[in-house]
């Protein structure tokens, strides 16, 4: 090859002769240079491609300077040429000049071609009129290294139209389901298919206007296919329509708005609760609606209120994992919940009363004797007068005292059948005049005893086994009841008495020793004939005036040594009380009037017996089983409606007593005991 050098700068070399080209060019800047050399003799030629070497500005040119020293074998007679390219030699020659030199030893010949073209534009590319491609030399952005734009301009000089290259008014399509038409943009002299109005669409299986999320988009022109959404592609559960970045969060266990949460609106839920309406420990919960919490506990018991304390309640249930406040029990079922003998769990005794609440009263079977029940009336020490009764124990395990007239008691201990009746005056230090009527006795429950009161203010007490009582006290003062209450190993007893004023009553409390203790002098009663005691809060004394109203209950506050009225809404006198329990108590008195208390609230009236003969005494079981004497020698039963005579007798009843309402007793005039449902 023909060695060519580029002069400038080079160190001359030595040779059978040199040539240096000088190639000048104006009006362009070629891309590439080429240089060839012949030798004229033999016509052998080499040329070479000039490119970096070249300097200066589009559209202006400069001069470069190349050397040459032919092959050694060449003549001294050489033809050179010089072409110029637009970009590369690849391209086409826009224009080239050609000289003749005659090289000698050890001489450099120089040789000047001059090019020249037009590059008006400066943008590398010669004019189409100066031998080049630029098809527009006015316009820098229109030459053959352009990109075409579709502007209808031939922007890469390439001859071919933009209907041609951009295949304009052609069918075309942005998807499958989106076709139309190829248009250029006059804004953007960029290509595009035009369809009609073109829309990205995703999967919405549930039909909730939300894409599925991360699903693959469609672009469709016209309508939304079916099952698809123009909504944005964020439905975390596209297979359920309430479940969507839209909706509310609910309470459901599932990211209901898609954010990645769970019921994140209800932070406590899952954690422990107490449910206010039925005081049961629980979890909380959501609720049906899913907008809230619920506290959810597992079915709590039902409470059933029970009046009569017998374990059984009866009316509506109160659901409650703790007990209600009041009388409330798990069970009920009670058919009388007035009578604690009566209810699902109770036995059938002889009372003729439905014990067991199955509709089915007792038999005769289940009577003593098996015999039909009655009250059976005998007479025990003809032409006295049994004015008192107290009983102790139960019908197998205890037994009654009875006190009258003429200083005679009679005591019946089970399984006795008859009395043993004592008149003895003796009651140790004491004698007791043979006139003195035992006007009360109270039976201790703890050991029988019975304790005494006369009309002549004597007060004693007389053990099981004796048959002369014990003398403890005398004031004077007619005692007309006596009650008493143990609690532990003390003993306090009550008593209804006259008082040394006329009109007046009096009341005491004793320990059964030495002197009792009487109300004080701004504490005055009206005349009480009766004395009734439940519990150291709950003692009671009845009486009356001579006006109306002329009822008086009369009730101990223990803290305070007061007997205290109650309103109590009877017109006649009060005779006989008897205390169930805190919330249940009845009062008799004249022309057949009773008042009851229930629930521990005032006293009202419970109607009259149907004879209105004037009641002597009371006994009661429950605010629905009450019984009662009157002067007429009959028994009244009541049932928590009415009263009912039960049984027909003549001459006075004076006090009425029992174990319960298959063991009761009631004395009266004329040595008369009356007991149900059969003699002992």
């Amino acid at each position: 090859m023909l060695p060519l050098l580029v002069l400038a700068g080079c160190k001359k070399t030595e040779t059978q002769g040199a040539v240096n080209v000088v190639v000048t060019y104006s009006g362009f800047k070629p891309g590439c240079l080429r240089v060839q050399i012949t030798d004229t003799a033999s016509a052998k030629s080499v040329a070479k491609d000039f490119t970096s070497e070249i300097q200066g500005d589009p559209g202006v040119g400069k001069t470069m300077q190349i050397g040459m020293v032919p092959p050694a074998d060449w003549g001294t007679s050489l033809a050179v040429r010089v072409g110029a390219f637009e970009k590369s030699c690849e391209g086409k020659e826009v224009v080239n000049n050609s000289g003749n030199v005659t090289v000698a030893l050890n001489t450099v010949q120089t040789v000047t071609l001059s090019l020249q073209a037009t590059d008006a534009d400066k943008d590398g590319y010669v004019d189409v009129l100066a031998g080049g491609s630029d098809c527009k030399d006015d316009n820098e952005k229109i030459n053959p290294g352009a990109e075409e734009r579709c502007n209808d301009t031939d922007d890469n000089c390439d001859g071919v139209s933009d209907d041609v290259h951009f295949k304009l008014n052609q069918a075309c399509e942005v998807s499958a389901d989106c076709k139309g038409i190829s248009r250029c943009d006059p804004t953007t002299q960029a290509q595009y298919c035009d369809t009609p109005a073109a829309q990205t669409v995703y999967p919405d299986a549930d039909g909730d206007g939300y894409g599925q999320k991360d699903s693959t988009p469609r672009i469709v022109c016209g309508g939304i296919p079916t099952g698809y959404t123009a909504g944005q592609p964020s439905d975390c559960r596209d297979d359920l329509f309430s479940i969507n970045p839209g909706t509310e969060d609910l309470c459901d266990g599932e990211d209901t708005n898609c954010d990645g949460n769970i019921d994140e609106r209800f932070p406590t839920k899952g954690q422990s609760c107490t449910n206010l309406t039925n005081n049961c420990e629980g979890t909380q919960t959501c609720s049906a609606n899913k907008q809230s919490l619920d506290c959810v506990t597992p079915t709590p018991p039902k409470w059933y209120l029970d009046e009569d304390g017998d374990g059984y309640g009866t009316g509506a249930a109160v659901e409650s994992c703790g007990k209600p406040a009041g009388a409330y029990v798990p069970q009920g079922g009670d058919c009388d919940d007035g009578n604690p003998y009566t209810n699902p769990g109770a036995t059938e005794i002889c009372d003729g009363v439905d014990n067991t609440c199955d509709g089915i009263k007792e038999t005769t079977a289940q009577c003593p004797g098996s015999g039909t029940p009655e009250w059976v009336s005998q007479t025990v020490e003809g032409g006295s007068n049994w004015l008192a009764a107290s009983s102790w124990g139960t019908k197998t395990t205890g037994g009654i005292w009875v006190t009258g007239n003429n200083v005679r008691r009679a005591r019946l201990t089970y399984p006795e059948t008859t009395f043993t009746v004592t008149s003895s005056t003796n009651c140790g230090s004491q004698t007791v005049g043979g006139g003195s009527e035992w006007t009360a006795v109270w039976s201790d429950p703890s050991d029988g005893r019975a304790w005494l009161g006369t009309s002549g203010g004597y007060k004693a007490y007389q053990t099981q086994g004796a048959t002369n009582c014990t003398f403890i006290s005398d004031d004077d003062v007619d005692i007309f009841g006596l009650a008493g209450l143990r609690t532990g190993s003390g003993l306090t007893l009550y008593g209804a008495t006259a008082s040394s004023s006329s009109g007046d009553g009096a009341a005491f409390t004793w320990n059964g020793t030495g002197a009792p203790t009487y109300n004080i002098a701004n504490n005055p009663l009206s005349e009480v004939f009766d004395v009734h005691a439940h519990s150291p809060g709950h003692v009671l004394v009845v009486g009356g005036v001579n006006g109306n109203p002329r009822a008086r209950i009369f009730r101990l506050d223990p803290a305070t040594g007061l007997w205290n009225p109650e309103a109590v809404q009877s017109p006649e006198r009060l005779r006989g009380v008897w205390i169930v329990n805190d919330k249940v108590a009845f009062a008799v008195g004249d022309a057949g009037h009773v008042v009851r208390k229930t629930n521990g609230t005032q006293w009202l009236s419970a109607g009259r017996t149907p004879d209105n003969h004037s009641l002597t005494s009371v006994i009661a079981f429950g605010a629905n089983s009450a019984y009662t004497t009157c002067t007429n020698g009959h028994i009244y039963r009541f049932d928590g409606s009415n009263w009912t005579r039960v049984h027909n007798g003549s001459g006075k009843l004076n006090d009425i007593t029992g174990s319960g309402p298959d063991d009761i007793w009631a004395v009266g005039n004329n040595g008369r005991i009356v007991h149900w449902p059969a003699w002992p």
